[in-house]
C-alpha cells in the first residue's frame, strides 16, 4: 500500500449524496475492513467497519480539523478530515493505521490502534501559522534530513529509535543523539571553506560520549536537486517500508513550524548533495570553544571553524 495507490481511489469514487457515505475497501489484504471514501458533507474519511457481533461503546471527538465518529447503523468507526487543505497528511495517516492493522483479526485490538492513531495524529492537524523558514534554515534541514535517510536506509536497529535520535528539530542537545556517540550536522554551500558554530554547547561532548561533527557540502540545483517537499516524502516512504511510526518523524518536521500541506512553499530551494566529511570533534586538540573551556561570563558564542586546516581530524569522507 502506497500513496499512489490511495490517490487512484480517492479519484475513482463517486460521491452521489445519497448515502451517508460513498466508499471503496482500501485493499482486499487488509483483514479488517478499511474504507475511504467521502461523507454526505463531501468529506474525505477513513472507514473502519466492524463485526455485527462485536458490542462496544465508541465515544466522538472533535479536534480541529480531524473529527471520530462512530455510526451505529453502518457499525463504523470513522475518522473525517474538516479541512482539505491537510489532505495529503490524511493519506499519511491513513497509510499508517493501515500499515499497524491490516494483518489484525481481534476487532478489540485493531478498533483500539484506530482510535489510539486519530489521537496521536490529531495535533498535526492544527492550523499553526509561522513566518517560515529562511533559506539557510531549509538549506541545514535538508542536510539533517539528508543525514537521516542514510541513517535510516544502513540502519540494523529498531527504526523508530532512529526517528527518535534525531533531537536537532527540539534544539536540545545535538542534531542525533545515541547512547555512545552523537553527530552534529552542518550544511555548507561548496564555495565555503567556514562552518558556522552557534554556541558553545554545539561541539560541547558529554563526558563518556564520542562527538562527530559532519560537514555535508551541496550545490543549488533547482531542476534536479533535493527540495523539502521531496527527501520528505522519501524518508516517510522509508519509514512506512521499514514498518516504522512516521508520527515519530511528523511530530520532528512540525518542531520546526512545518506541515505537510505548506511544503510547496519551499520548491524554490533545492540542493544537490556533494560531498560528507566527519570530523573527531570530541579530540581534545579540535579547535573549538565550549561552555567547559570558557570563562563562565562569556556567553552566547557564534564562531566560525575552518575546515582546510581540519585534516588531521578527518574520521571519514564520502562523496554522493
Amino acid at each position: 500500500m502506497n500513496k499512489e495507490k490511495i490517490e487512484k481511489i480517492w479519484v475513482d469514487i463517486i460521491h452521489s449524496g445519497k448515502g451517508e457515505f460513498e466508499y471503496q475497501l482500501l485493499s482486499k489484504k487488509s483483514i479488517p475492513q478499511l474504507n475511504i471514501g467521502y461523507n454526505k458533507k463531501n468529506q474525505r474519511c477513513l472507514i473502519l467497519e466492524l463485526p455485527f457481533k462485536f458490542e462496544k461503546n465508541f465515544q466522538q471527538f472533535e479536534k480541529e480539523n480531524l473529527s471520530l465518529k462512530y455510526f451505529i447503523k453502518e457499525r463504523s468507526l470513522c475518522i473525517i478530515l474538516n479541512d482539505d487543505f491537510f489532505k495529503d497528511l490524511f493519506d499519511d495517516l491513513i497509510l499508517s493505521i493501515y500499515s499497524k492493522i491490516y494483518n489484525i483479526s481481534n476487532p478489540e485490538e485493531y478498533s483500539e490502534l484506530f482510535t489510539r492513531h486519530f489521537f496521536k495524529w490529531s495535533s498535526f492537524f492544527e492550523n499553526k501559522r509561522n513566518e517560515g523558514l529562511t533559506k539557510d534554515q531549509v538549506k541545514g534541514l535538508i542536510g539533517e534530513l539528508i543525514y537521516l535517510k542514510d541513517l535510516l536506509l544502513n540502519s540494523e536497529d529498531n527504526i523508530d529509535d532512529v526517528l527518535l535520535s534525531w533531537r536537532g528539530p527540539y534544539d536540545e542537545g545535538h542534531d542525533f543523539v545515541f547512547d555512545f556517540k552523537d553527530y552534529e550536522i552542518k550544511t555548507i554551500d561548496k564555495s565555503k571553506n567556514n562552518v558556522r558554530i552557534s554556541s558553545e554547547y554545539q561541539l560541547e561532548s558529554e563526558k563518556g560520549k564520542k562527538l562527530e561533527l559532519v560537514v555535508i557540502t551541496v550545490e543549488v540545483d533547482i531542476e534536479n536537486g533535493i527540495s523539502l517537499k521531496k527527501i520528505i516524502n522519501e524518508i516517510k516512504s522509508l519509514v512506512l517500508d521499514k514498518f516504522g511510526d512516521n508520527s515519530i518523524f511528523i511530530n520532528a518536521i512540525a518542531q520546526k513550524g512545518l506541515t505537510i500541506g505548506d511544503l510547496e512553499q519551499y520548491e524554490i530551494y533545492s540542493y544537490t548533495p556533494i560531498e560528507e566529511i566527519s570530523y573527531d570533534s570530541a579530540n581534545d586538540n579540535f579547535p573549538k570553544l565550549t561552555r567547559t573551556t570558557i570563562p563562565e561570563q562569556i556567553n552566547k558564542l557564534n564562531y566560525s571553524i575552518r575546515l582546510n586546516l581540519l585534516e588531521e581530524f578527518i574520521i571519514n569522507k564520502k562523496h554522493f
